[in-house]
């Protein structure tokens, strides 16, 4: 090989190392991916294998990673950087403030909770404040006795489990669409014509008619 060719190979056995550790893979998964022995993988990602465009693939597709990654167009997902331990605890305290709301909504005291539901109002008053945890299935009892679901004690769509949702709801939707839509949708150049749609789902009813009869008269 020239050296420009030995250079490209190397960086590409490099992006193949990155994208499997980003991936949190193995080299004895991707070898069997790739139908090679673990030492014959360790090649791949030291640029002295000669990897194929289907073996690429495979990997893009194992690893969950676009092919532009490989060409430097697409970089590698950045996943994002939560404090869990203090997302917990703030969401702790976010579902007592909204049990006490709900409780004083349904005009209940926190002694009327704890009999219904046989427990202490010690524990009632600790779980508004927020200074212990609400175990999930006394939560669905909370709710069904004061008439709620459990949905709106769920972090809303700006928080990082409303985010992460939302992402997920997205990539069913688009997975159930038809492979000509998603085509359609994933080329930037019908970037506008999604634009106009979306101008277009957000007029009035009437003013939508008024155009089409336009349309209607300059067309006829």
């Amino acid at each position: 090989m020239i050296k420009l060719d030995i250079e490209r190979a190397q960086i590409l056995g490099k992006l193949i190392h990155e994208a499997r550790e980003h991936a949190g893979r193995s080299p004895k998964e991707c070898a069997q991916v790739l139908n090679l022995s673990v030492q014959k993988y360790h090649t791949v990602e030291s640029g002295k294998y000669p990897i194929s465009l289907p073996e690429l693939e495979a990997l893009a597709l194992y690893l969950n990673i676009p092919m532009g990654y490989f060409w430097g167009s697409e970089p590698l997902s950045v996943s994002p950087d939560v404090d869990y331990q203090t997302l917990i605890a703030l969401r702790h305290r976010v579902i007592g403030v909204l049990l006490s709301q709900l409780r004083l909504r349904a005009h209940k005291s926190q002694e009327e909770v704890a009999e219904a539901l046989d427990m202490d109002v010690s524990l009632i008053k600790e779980y508004e404040m927020g200074q212990t945890a609400v175990p999930y299935l006394h939560l669905e009892q909370l709710c069904r006795y004061l008439d709620s679901h459990v949905d709106l004690f769920m972090d809303d769509v700006h928080g990082p489990l409303g985010r992460h949702e939302a992402l997920q709801k997205l990539s069913r939707q688009f997975h159930r669409l038809d492979p000509e839509m998603q085509q359609f949708l994933i080329n930037p150049s019908n970037m506008r014509y999604l634009e106009t749609a979306k101008k277009l789902s957000e007029m009035d009813v009437n003013k939508l008619r008024q155009i089409a009869e336009d349309l209607l008269e300059i067309t006829y």
